[in-house]
């Protein structure tokens, strides 16, 4: 997989320089990139993808409500870039590439947030991070919540940055997750087999939160239709049939997101300012 127009809502591509991952946390249970990598690409072994790495040269402007701005760019889709297999050196090499396109924000999502802040320390912590590079992890759980004091760490050390986190699968209470000196978060049900109920509270007080700390929010999906809080109310005989009810009665607005993406009457695609092209 290389530079391509993504199906991730929040980017407007990813770029994949490095393929595969292992699991570290629940929210890797019913990782949709595993299943596509052993459906069509032989496995999910971790690999250095150096041939894809030019590719950064292939993004160009987005025209959005008739202005140009930077493309958003999501790394590694289907694998996570701190991942204990990347090689330090081979970090160096993707952030080098980075660097050629200061006219391009690139989204580094992680759940492995101590190489993040350690490699962050390292890297960042004389010049500061670059403005282009918005950096997230993710928090599926309340009681991961500490991946995110590791990220506040990390803008204590390397000073301000875009500071985001996805709390997609949220499989908990959002609860006890501080959005201090946080500027996005990304929130959304589990999609594919499997996936597990996001509880419509549980979306709620993420969006609560959000709202009181001033954090733009991005709901991406519910994740199946079954999972849609109005999905009980639904009238017909079929899936198709109900999501056609839903749609025609204006409780969905979103319908090509899997499983919907309204919630609360509305859809949530906010984001942090995109630098203009």
């Amino acid at each position: 997989m290389t530079v391509l127009n993504t199906r991730i809502s929040c980017a407007d591509h990813t770029w994949n320089p490095v393929f595969g991952c292992t699991h570290v946390s629940p929210g890797c249970d019913h990782c949709y990139a595993e299943a596509i990598a052993k459906r069509f690409h032989g496995g999910f072994q971790v690999r250095l993808m150096p041939h894809r790495l030019a590719d950064v040269r292939r993004f160009k402007p987005v025209v959005e409500l008739g202005r140009r701005r930077a493309p958003l760019v999501f790394v590694n889709s289907m694998s996570d870039l701190y991942h204990r297999e990347v090689p330090d050196a081979y970090l160096d090499r993707v952030f080098q590439h980075i660097a050629t396109r200061p006219d391009a924000v690139f989204q580094i999502l992680t759940k492995r947030p101590r190489r993040l802040l350690e490699d962050g320390r390292r890297r960042w912590g004389d010049g500061g991070v670059p403005q282009n590079l918005w950096l997230g992890v993710t928090v599926e759980d309340r009681r991961l919540a500490r991946r995110v004091d590791m990220l506040r760490s990390l803008k204590q050390a390397a000073g301000p940055f875009t500071a985001f986190i996805c709390a997609e699968p949220l499989l908990s209470a959002f609860h006890g997750i501080s959005l201090d000196g946080i500027d996005w978060l990304i929130l959304g049900g589990e999609t594919g087999p499997g996936a597990r109920r996001l509880d419509p509270a549980w979306a709620d007080q993420a969006v609560a939160a959000a709202e009181a700390a001033g954090v733009p929010v991005w709901f991406r999906q519910w994740g199946r239709w079954q999972h849609h809080p109005h999905w009980p109310d639904a009238r017909g005989r079929t899936v198709a049939d109900r999501k056609a009810d839903l749609i025609a009665r204006g409780l969905e607005l979103s319908p090509a997101d899997q499983g919907g993406a309204t919630l609360n009457g509305r859809l949530w695609r906010e984001r942090p300012p995109v630098p203009a092209a």
